[in-house]
């Protein structure tokens, strides 16, 4: 009757998982149309902003080479025109550098070095120009006096002045750059001395029969740059950047100027991009002609290389935020997002109400599988263990050992001490067990005072080793239990694969046989199926555990070598 009621209650609870399983799968389902929508929404928003890139990174490189284009014209033509006509005189010089200027308005200054270290610079103005005429001061080292003219729209002075002070042509970056080059060459990014800001240079010198005979460079006007930087076509917050190849910084919108004066200012050195505020690393590549794109939170950040033609390592780094490249498609990935928490929250709940419909049917199913007072499997979930344990060892060829144990004089225990002294007997032994064998054995109570383990052997030594050393752990744990238990002992009978094949039934009754036809022989021992006396068709053999001979010099038919009481 009791059995009855079990089996409905376990059909009822298994009817309540089922239909909790099946809630989770179509909550499950429903979470993964969304996260795909997510997915795809990610997609077609990382599609539209490459497009949207391609476009734009098109729109700014072609600004920075023309940019970069006039400055070179500025040099070539002025290198080109001294050495058709010679150098004029300074007022003339003066006149035709201020007339470049007007032509090149995204050329912030020109500036001629020569040998001698003298400099002459003609910058461009709010009011027209500013001239620096830089002379060596002789006997002075490094020190050099600078005078600063300033120029009317009609070339005219409208105001001088002179001051000393530190200068040395042969330190200049822009000096060593050209003077190691060949024909026009670009500096790396560096300090001006007349802003303080950030310049780079073209700069190409001119060479005679004895040498340089002087150096010619152009100053990109940072202010022209900074508009153009700033003038980006995607949305307010879009920024672009001009990088060198090692992630130095040559020019920045207006928005990050300050910064980059932030870090000149407390390093001295020109920043790197990590200084202010960008990836320190390239993205990962992926787009094509050389474009790499990379995601930081909502920000999509594109950077593709100048013309190669240019003969510079510069990068063109873009960044805006994403809901500006692809509005719709930002709304829908959004919602998308909201669907799939939504979605993914109701798995949870719908999860956790299914773990607490599971948790009584595997308490059920462990309680029907284990034995309640020793922890081992009990005599029904023994077969199925066994079966898998010999199934899964004959795929690999590893020998299998089933061992029968039975207490000796147990009911003497029980009937002198009681019930409740035998309890503490067999959960000794449960626990004994368990601790001799590894997770990947079973160890079971078939009843009363009957257990059984099964073992892979692998190597793990000889079958007689492994069953004497189960049996003897198994009566120390008896004997240490209880002061009464030293009238129990512990006799094993076992069988391997080796001799009885992968039949599960056939391992079981070849290790009971063993046990049983042992026992009658002489208790407290470990006996092997097919060394037993009296066994059909065996041969008995001598016991192990004595091996110069019994009590009397004899060895007593039936028992294992080395077995011990």
């Amino acid at each position: 009757m009791r059995i009855r009621k079990l089996r409905l209650r376990v059909s009822r609870l298994r009817g309540m998982l089922v239909a909790a399983v099946a809630v989770v799968a179509i909550l499950v389902v429903q979470a993964l149309i969304a996260v795909t929508a997510v997915v795809v929404a990610d997609r077609g928003a990382e599609a539209a902003a490459r497009d949207t890139y391609s476009y734009v990174g098109d729109l700014m490189t072609e600004r920075v080479a023309t940019a970069l284009d006039s400055a070179s014209d500025v040099v070539r033509g002025t290198v080109s025109e001294l050495d058709r006509r010679g150098v004029p005189a300074t007022a003339d010089l003066i006149g035709a550098l201020a007339d470049r200027l007007d032509r090149e308005p995204g050329v912030g200054s020109i500036f001629i070095g020569w040998p001698s270290g003298e400099v002459l610079a003609v910058a461009t103005a709010d009011a027209g120009y500013t001239v620096y005429e830089i002379t060596p001061i002789d006997g002075d080292p490094g020190r050099a006096r600078v005078v600063r003219s300033e120029l009317g729209p009609d070339h005219a002075i409208t105001a001088i002045d002179a001051e000393d002070g530190a200068y040395d042509l042969d330190t200049r970056p822009w000096y060593d750059a050209a003077v190691d080059g060949a024909g026009l060459t670009w500096t790396d990014p560096y300090i001006s001395v007349r802003t303080g800001e950030l310049v780079v240079s073209p700069v190409q010198a001119l060479s005679g029969d004895g040498g340089v005979t002087l150096v010619v460079g152009a100053d990109l006007d940072p202010d022209s740059l900074g508009a153009l930087l700033d003038d980006i076509p995607i949305g307010e917050d879009a920024g672009a950047f001009i990088l060198t190849g090692d992630r130095r910084v040559i020019a920045a919108p207006a928005g990050s100027r300050d910064l980059v004066r932030d870090v000149l200012s407390e390093t001295g050195e020109v920043p790197l991009a990590g200084e202010i505020g960008l990836p320190s690393t390239a993205p990962t590549p992926g787009g094509d002609g050389g474009d790499v794109f990379a995601t930081r939170d909502t920000v999509v950040t594109l950077e593709r290389s100048l013309d190669p033609a240019t003969g510079l390592d510069w990068i063109l780094h873009l960044e805006t935020d994403a809901r500006d490249l692809a509005p719709g498609l930002a709304s829908f990935r959004t919602a998308t997002f909201t669907i799939a928490a939504v979605s993914l929250a109701l798995v949870a709940v719908a999860s956790i109400f299914a773990w607490q419909m599971w948790r009584p049917v595997r308490t059920m199913r462990h309680r029907a599988s284990t034995d309640a007072l020793t922890g081992l499997a009990n005599r029904y979930e023994f077969p199925r263990r066994l079966r898998g344990i010999v199934a899964s060892a004959r795929t690999q060829g590893d020998t299998v050992m089933v061992v029968a144990l039975d207490l000796d004089d147990f009911k003497r225990l029980n009937d002198a001490e009681g019930h409740d002294a035998g309890d503490v007997v067999l959960a000794a032994v449960g626990d004994a067990m368990l601790a001799s064998l590894r997770t990947r054995d079973v160890a079971a109570r078939l009843g009363g005072d009957e257990f059984a383990a099964v073992l892979r052997l692998a190597e793990r030594g000889s079958p007689v080793e492994v069953a004497r050393r189960l049996r003897d752990d198994v009566e120390i744990a008896i004997h240490g239990s209880l002061r009464a238990a030293g009238v129990v002992g512990v006799t094993a009978g076992f069988a391997t694969t080796a001799e009885c094949g992968y039949d599960p039934d056939a391992l079981v009754s070849a290790a009971d046989e063993a046990l049983v036809t042992g026992k009658r022989a002489h208790k407290g021992r470990t006996y092997a199926f097919g060394h037993v006396a009296g066994t059909t068709g065996q041969i008995p053999v001598v016991r192990v555990d004595d091996a110069a001979g019994g009590e009397d010099g004899r060895t007593p038919a039936g028992s294992l070598p080395g077995d011990r009481r």
